[in-house]
């Protein structure tokens, strides 16, 4: 839904797109004919202290000032569940100091749109972005190129759904999905490469799989900004008290407290 009051138009876009999900910070800046500038970090989950300077390094790069931005996006998740947190809550603060819409961007999608020319010039039917969960947990989904009739664009359009899969799991029903066109490859990207590649490899059957590069591989305010465009155009927007995270699971200290197994100590900390 939009805000009334909100300044939001289809001309002289200017939008912002945060991404903390992942390892590194980014943060891009995308106007209405696609035209991208980004910063991004190269430290390590260092989002907290770096994400205001990034996001003042893509303004520059953009030449132009905070009060002329028309929309903030966020990458909401899932992924890192701090890194959810500040990404949301700078996108919320800035939309509601410039009094300017907020953007929600699924992390897996923003992905797979970030490996979508790779994998189509890789010959790879399918962009599978994994995100390690520990303990052969992940969080991905699975996505098809989807041209325009003009063939000039594309987008990811999921074809498996967006959720916490063991791995296993996750690659028995790649299978099934690869095994429906002959000599599909799905195309894989994100830090589950990292964890789970040798899984990968033993599971998938021979060119029936590609993994992303590094340079390629993890999360970025590009993507983000890209879907972010889209989303504008079509009038997909959300008031800053509505831009929420995406966990796509509880935190551990929240499971352990329903299956009984928090300490008293943490539960009862005047005890």
């Amino acid at each position: 839904m939009k805000e009334s009051g909100l300044r939001n138009s289809c001309k002289d876009m200017k939008i912002l797109a945060i991404e903390t999900t992942g390892k590194y910070g980014s943060a891009s800046v995308i106007d209405e004919t696609g035209l991208i500038y980004s910063a991004a970090s190269s430290e390590e989950m260092n989002h907290l202290r770096g994400m205001i300077t990034l996001i003042d390094a893509a303004l520059r790069a953009a030449g132009i000032t905070k009060n002329e931005l028309t929309h903030v996006a966020a990458s909401v998740g899932p992924g890192s569940f701090t890194g959810i947190r500040i990404g949301v809550t700078t996108a919320r603060i800035m939309s509601q100091m410039l009094n300017v819409p907020c953007i929600a961007v699924s992390t897996l999608e923003a992905m797979a749109t970030g490996a979508l020319d790779k994998a189509i010039s890789s010959g790879a039917l399918y962009v599978v972005p994994v995100i390690n969960a520990r303990r052969h947990q992940t969080y991905a989904g699975v996505y098809e190129a989807v041209f325009t009739s003009d063939y000039e664009h594309q987008s990811a359009v999921p074809v498996m759904e967006e959720k916490q899969y063991m791995i296993e799991d996750l690659l028995e029903e790649l299978k099934c999905k690869t095994a429906e066109y002959s000599g599909a490859a799905a195309f894989f990207t994100g830090d589950g490469i990292d964890a789970y590649g040798d899984i990968i490899k033993s599971t998938m059957s021979e060119g029936s799989y590609l993994f992303a590069d590094e340079e390629l591989r993890y999360q970025h305010a590009e993507s983000v900004a890209k879907i972010a465009l889209r989303k504008a155009v079509r009038g997909e927007t959300l008031s800053y008290n509505e831009l929420m995270p995406e966990y796509m699971r509880l935190a551990e200290a929240e499971q352990r407290l329903r299956a009984g197994t928090l300490s008293d100590r943490i539960r009862f900390p005047a005890k």
